[in-house]
């Protein structure tokens, strides 16, 4: 296989010549040339011809996808980089100020929500699966998919702050903020105060589509070409219902928080440090499973004995243990983690993706005297139930001191991976993008990063993308091991803030892709194999050092 696929690169990498000598023209001038940069690195890092090949990939797939790009009209809504407004477009910057201690009357009070997501017409087969590229109709629900949202505050009069959890592979921000402003009125009307709005996605991938990755991509690529010629922002004919699911998943979203918000009620919130490593490992093998990313519990106890208590928990696991080929929609493992708890406490969970990189699954679990169709959740059953099992019997301490905290920072990235550029083009996903000049255009991608502080001792970082755990614990746990033959410049921003334990969620008010450390970005990693991940869905190679400066910047901002 390996001799085939040098044979590969070593034509891509001669028409890759020939492709930059002329063929492109001056539109795709600029994304060559960065994408040749890597191809230099990889050629003189160790073992770099092979690298020179692979890199060679990425060559042609930039210039070619940056081209179409250039060419392919922009749908109606885009605009010019000058013409962006924050507060229009639903950005919260969190809280106004940074508390070090509680202040007199402080106490901290939650309310929760769940609501299924599920169009009862599921089984008509006009929904989409939200795995990957690849068309998937989904035939039926297995479990459920839902919106869980816990709202929570210390009373000190600076804002509430949300945290939601949408069953998806990942939620756009437009979606997100269509969510956030809606909340935001209502909040207003009803003399409600909310400082920070935040809704992750629990990264299940077989659960329903609320993105568009999955809508047939062929389709659009064609259709949206004439749409947005004419300036039509209409649904292409045949896709209404995917249209008509996002309405839906938006209303209901909007609908759980406000119900989370009416059911708040006073208690003292807990936190716990639980080791889930035990169910999980690394696919790279890159990882050691000790040094994977431990999973940060929240548990609310509220001071009413009947009332319901809640888990707030960031787990770095792929929620892949149900197959998306199946057909059904499920919420995978989480289904099962919200009901073994439930079942177990009485208690509520919402549980948020940590630093999910290619940590997957390592769970037995047993088929036996089940029927074909029952079968097909036992992993997940297993899995969720396991996962409850360590949060539920954690040792937990004493209560938090009443301090919340909250802060978040804007952010415009300049995708160097035009892929992502060409899916918002096309209308694949809804994430906007601006652009500045005319020529030669630039697009932005506007997304955020946040911090969000419990106590003065536990918070959790929200990134947009789907992260990987050496970007936030640092390069040590990888052993050095890298691709381009330089080293991953940020040590681990667990302590970053001094006396808080800090743990990375990904997914967070975002959906844009892999985040890699720059030293390990490799375009077409699947093909290489070993220790190295596939970044074609990612915006590219140096993401994942923009979005730690800019934390640092925000927490440095914010201290």
């Amino acid at each position: 296989m390996k001799k085939v696929s040098v044979k590969i690169m070593s034509v891509l990498l001669v028409l890759t010549l020939v492709f930059t000598g002329g063929a492109i023209g001056a539109s795709a001038t600029d994304a060559t040339a960065n994408a040749a940069v890597q191809v230099q690195e990889a050629a003189e890092s160790p073992g770099g011809f092979m690298k020179f090949l692979y890199n060679a990939l990425n060559v042609v797939c930039e210039a070619l996808v940056s081209t179409i790009c250039k060419i392919y009209p922009d749908p109606a809504d885009w605009q010019k980089l000058e013409d962006y407004d924050s507060d229009e477009v639903g950005f919260m910057a969190g809280r106004e100020n940074y508390q070090t201690e509680a202040k007199e009357g402080n106490k901290w009070s939650l309310g929760y929500s769940s609501r299924t997501i599920v169009p009862e017409d599921i089984a008509d087969g006009k929904y989409y699966i939200g795995r990957d590229l690849t068309v998937r109709i989904a035939k039926d629900v297995y479990d459920d998919n839902r919106i869980r949202v816990a709202v929570i505050d210390d009373n000190s009069g600076e804002g509430a702050v949300v945290i939601g959890s949408i069953d998806s592979l990942g939620v756009t921000s437009t979606d997100i903020r269509s969510i956030r402003k809606a909340v935001i009125e209502w909040c207003e009307a009803n003399g409600k105060k909310v400082a920070s709005i935040n809704i992750m996605a629990t990264h299940s991938h077989s659960a329903l589509d609320t993105q568009g990755v999955a809508t047939e991509f062929f389709k659009k690529l064609a259709g949206n070409f004439w749409a947005n010629l004419v300036g039509s922002t209409a649904e292409l004919p045949g896709l209404e219902a995917a249209a008509e699911f996002k309405e839906f998943f938006i209303a209901e979203s909007i609908t759980a928080v406000k119900e989370a918000f009416n059911n708040i009620e006073d208690g003292e919130l807990y936190f716990a440090e639980v080791d889930t490593s035990a169910h999980m490992h690394d696919k790279r093998e890159l990882i050691a499973r000790e040094d994977l990313q431990k999973t940060a519990v929240l548990h609310f106890v509220p001071t009413a004995e009947d009332s319901e208590g809640t888990y707030i928990a960031d787990i770095s696991c792929h929620a892949t243990s149900f197959s998306a080929s199946h057909g059904y929609i499920t919420g995978d493992y989480i289904y099962y983690l919200d009901k073994y708890i439930k079942e177990t406490t009485g208690d509520n969970t919402v549980m948020v993706a940590g630093a999910l990189g290619q940590v997957s699954r390592d769970i037995e679990y047993s088929e036996e005297g089940m029927d074909e169709y029952t079968a097909l959740g036992a992993e997940s059953d297993a899995l969720g139930s396991a996962f409850g099992k360590l949060i539920v019997e954690a040792d937990y301490g004493e209560p938090l001191s009443p301090v919340l905290n909250a802060t978040h920072k804007e952010i415009f990235i300049e995708p160097e991976n035009s892929i992502l550029v060409l899916a918002c083009e096309i209308r694949l996903v809804n994430n906007k993008v601006y652009y500045d000049g005319l020529i030669n255009r630039k697009f932005y991608m506007p997304t955020e990063i946040g911090y969000l502080e419990f106590g003065n001792e536990v918070a959790y970082a929200l990134f947009p993308g789907e992260l990987y755990p050496e970007v936030f614990l640092g390069n040590d746990i990888t052993g050095g091991v890298n691709w381009d033959g330089t080293e991953w410049q940020y040590d681990s921003l667990k302590d970053e803030v001094e006396g808080v334990n800090t743990y990375a969620v990904s997914l967070a008010n975002d959906a844009l892709g892999y985040a890699v450390t720059d030293n390990n970005f490799a375009f077409m990693g699947h093909i290489i194999g070993e220790e190295i991940a596939d970044e074609v869905l990612s915006i590219g190679k140096h993401i994942a050092s923009f979005y730690v400066s800019n934390y640092l910047e925000m927490i440095e901002e914010m201290k």
